[in-house]
């Protein structure tokens, strides 16, 4: 049986390869319908619908040429996990490339058929963007 921690980090996987993919349907299937994201500097994005908006605006915008996501604390009770670490991705143009890392906090919900979505996730960047 694969524990929480290594579901966690194969969604991981999944999250920044889409991200760096700027696949945003396949992104979007790893969140709840009713999931709740708290992005730095901007009012919450409720609801899957708006949720999406945003990350495509971003994957266009600031577009992921590589993206590494390290849980360093996983925890389950019952069908909620959760996962807090960091992250970092690099974006920009061949040459200026920018290196972007942050810190996040992602509640989890358990699915009916055993998989696990991102419910409630929040985030931000340990410097400001320039």
């Amino acid at each position: 049986m694969t524990s929480l921690k290594d579901e966690i980090e194969n969604l991981w996987k999944e999250y920044a390869s889409s991200v760096v993919a700027g696949d945003i349907d396949r992104w979007i299937s790893l969140w709840v319908d009713d999931g709740i994201q708290m992005p730095p500097d901007a009012p919450p994005n409720i609801g899957i619908e708006m949720i999406r908006t945003s990350a495509k605006n971003m994957m266009e915008n600031m577009p992921a040429s590589k993206m590494v996501i390290n849980s360093e604390e996983v925890r389950e009770v019952g069908d909620w996990g959760f996962s807090r670490g960091n992250y970092w991705f690099e974006t920009g143009p061949e040459g200026e490339t920018v290196r972007v890392n942050g810190k996040f906090l992602t509640i989890w919900e358990k699915q009916d058929d055993g998989s696990w979505k991102i419910a409630r996730d929040i985030f931000n960047f340990n410097a400001p963007l320039q």
